[in-house]
């Protein structure tokens, strides 16, 4: 289950998100996959400007990447 949270300058509360991913896939993939369902949330709430805060190394530098990567995690960055 992963837990989404907005707030609005480190300290004011906006709202929260929970959402649930099949247990079968990688821990790097879970985390991508929980990425792009916080982009999406973000898109359908029509915010721009948003800074994510994220505990996954790996993402990080695969989203600040230029590189093509055709597995499974690469597909899901892909799609961010």
């Amino acid at each position: 289950m992963k837990f989404f949270v907005i707030k609005a300058c480190w300290t004011t509360f906006i709202s929260a998100k929970t959402d649930c991913f099949p247990p079968f896939c990688d821990v790097d993939v879970g985390k991508v996959v929980g990425f792009h369902t916080a982009l999406k949330w973000m898109t359908d709430l029509y915010y721009d400007n948003v800074d994510f805060v994220l505990d996954s190394k790996i993402v990080v530098d695969h989203f600040r990447s230029s590189l093509d990567d055709d597995s499974e995690f690469g597909s899901i960055m892909h799609a961010c």
